[in-house]
């Protein structure tokens, strides 16, 4: 069960990584690669500030693929930390 919500956040997040690299790379006019960088640096909350949208629906979007990225990692970091948790009762008990 824990497995699977890992590997359930690990894919939510590729997920909303390559939307964010698709949308960013047509309404921005960024390349790929750098429209994948600044989906990374927003879900991660780095935010070096070296991309920054341009366009009134980039910066929309923007606020709402924060919200639901960072809430997806934290998601992923949870399960994550559940699944270590889960690992070392169940050694502790053995």
């Amino acid at each position: 069960m824990i497995i699977k919500k890992t590997i359930g956040g690990v894919i939510a997040l590729i997920i909303i990584l390559l939307f964010g690299g698709i949308f960013y790379s047509y309404i921005e006019g960024w390349r790929f690669i750098d429209s994948l960088y600044f989906s990374a640096m927003t879900i991660t909350t780095v935010g070096y500030g070296d991309f920054t949208p341009k366009t009134d629906i980039g910066k929309i979007f923007t606020i709402i693929f924060a919200i639901i990225g960072v809430a997806t990692w934290l998601y992923l970091a949870a399960a994550v930390g559940k699944a270590i948790l889960f690992k070392s009762n169940k050694n502790k008990r053995l």
